[in-house]
């Protein structure tokens, strides 16, 4: 008996270690389709094609605020202008929180492109405890205020006990 109790209790300990550890990083693909609202500020919708379940075929809303500030370098080339922006991603089932950074490089009189890091953090609902991060390449044009971003990177699920 007391061999049965101390093989459940170490089998009960395996688990809850076990789920306590967090997912294994997976492919994430978020798509950003938006519009400025402001100088700052963008709002529009989004989608995903993920490896990570929570995300996979998900769609949503997303407003955007943005910083833009001094020169940045990428690559040992200056890159113009860095812009720091923060995102709050919402769908049906939760929200998640995405901060960025970015070089802005002028590719037209009207349009710039921006690449750099993103970082996923903040998770509400079925996003509780989602972390990731990784590369970010947006179009901008200025003359209709339309915005393309495309997030690719890998996420996971952090404990939440």
């Amino acid at each position: 008996m007391r061999l049965t109790i101390a093989a459940f209790t170490v089998f009960v300990a395996v688990a809850l270690t076990a789920a306590a550890q967090a997912s294994k990083p997976q492919a994430v693909s978020l798509t950003f389709t938006m519009h400025f609202t402001s100088a700052t500020t963008a709002t529009g919708t989004w989608t995903s094609a993920s490896d990570l379940t929570a995300l996979n075929g998900k769609s949503g809303t997303v407003l955007q605020t943005t910083k833009i500030t001094g020169k940045g370098k990428g690559k040992g080339k200056k890159t113009g202008q860095v812009v720091h922006g923060h995102k709050v991603v919402t769908a049906s089932d939760g929200t998640f929180v995405i901060d960025f950074r970015g070089g802005v490089k002028p590719t037209g009189a009207t349009t710039s492109e921006v690449n750099g890091r993103f970082v996923l953090k903040k998770g509400t609902g079925a996003y509780k405890g989602l972390h990731g991060n990784g590369r970010i390449h947006a179009t901008l044009d200025s003359s209709s205020g339309a915005i393309t971003a495309t997030y690719t990177g890998k996420a996971h699920f952090e404990s939440t006990a």
